[in-house]
């Protein structure tokens, strides 16, 4: 049989095949907003927003402005596929309500939208919030950025919030019927292999967490990490043994929809080189699960069978 990387491990295309019945494309998209937390509290000690935010950001661009420059190298390169909306930089549900509907609103006018995604701080997640988003009649997801279970490790990145405010932001979401996404950040300075493991053990029975994403820590220049001396970096490979051995603890009904930290620019990059590209890293990876014989899933009660997916 054919080794693939989907065979041992539930990726987003295999949870969107499964929700969709078609091929759909997420269309990042932004409110025009800067994160509150940077602007207030000097933000997180790893965040370059250069690093993240689009030309449309930059430029402020109308939600229609962006679906034009967007959607036609989406297509061009993915073909006849349908969309989702996925508010992805900065803080996606800061700002009044009201302002917030216009911009979900009109991105959910596209005739070939059929859901919406949104990426946010657990601070910025209210009951407001929650009830807009919860009204509308596509799928909605909203990604929260958890990022790790240990106080210790949000108070050294700066994250300006407590586990237990996630806690209940991911608790708020699930009950009202949103689908919830989490962020991980793998190789946090000063956390273990252990630590890592029990962040996944506490997302893995978790029943609203349905997506996670994986990143790996990068140092940026012009962040207050950068400036930290003796920062402990996991190398890539490192980063793939890890995952490799915390995916079996993963509950195999979450979507996995990303495993390393997506768009490094290298010219940015303030400690190591990641030699190689993300397709290299995404092979090595799945070499060292088969290697091992390592599948999602397979420490938790719900082992990821990929014979639901592909025949």
């Amino acid at each position: 049989m054919e080794e693939r990387l989907e065979y041992r491990i539930f990726t987003y295309s295999a949870y969107l095949l499964n929700k969709f019945g078609k091929k759909v494309f997420r269309v990042g998209l932004s409110t025009g907003k800067t994160c509150p937390h940077r602007v207030r509290n000097g933000g997180c000690i790893f965040c370059n927003p250069h690093t993240f935010t689009g030309e449309y950001q930059s430029k402020d661009l109308s939600i229609e402005k962006q679906f034009n420059d967007a959607i036609p190298r989406i297509k061009k390169a993915c073909g006849d596929v349908q969309l989702l909306a996925y508010f992805q930089d900065e803080t996606s549900t800061f700002g009044d309500i009201e302002f917030l509907k216009q911009k979900y609103d009109e991105a959910l006018s596209h005739p070939e939208v059929i859901g919406l995604i949104v990426s946010t701080r657990p601070d910025y997640v209210n009951e407001e919030v929650i009830e807009l988003l919860a009204s509308y009649k596509v799928p909605v997801t909203i990604e929260i950025g958890l990022q790790s279970i240990h106080n210790r490790s949000l108070e050294l990145l700066n994250r300006g919030h407590t586990f237990e405010q996630v806690e209940e932001a991911i608790n708020m979401c699930g009950e009202a019927g949103l689908t919830v996404g989490v962020h991980l950040i793998m190789g946090i300075p000063n956390e273990t292999y252990d630590d890592m493991l029990r962040t996944i053990k506490w997302v893995s029975p978790n029943k609203y967490i349905k997506q996670v994403k994986f990143h790996n820590l990068v140092v940026y220049k012009s962040t207050e990490l950068a400036q930290m001396k003796n920062i402990p970096v996991y190398s890539i490979e490192e980063h793939i043994k890890n995952l490799g051995n915390l995916i079996p603890h993963l509950r195999g009904d979450i979507a996995v929809s990303r495993l390393f930290t997506s768009n490094i620019r290298r010219t940015q990059i303030a400690v190591d080189e990641y030699k190689g590209n993300k397709t290299q890293w995404m092979n090595s990876l799945r070499k060292y699960l088969y290697k091992h014989n390592l599948n999602q899933g397979d420490e938790t009660e719900v082992i990821y069978d990929y014979r639901k997916f592909y025949k």
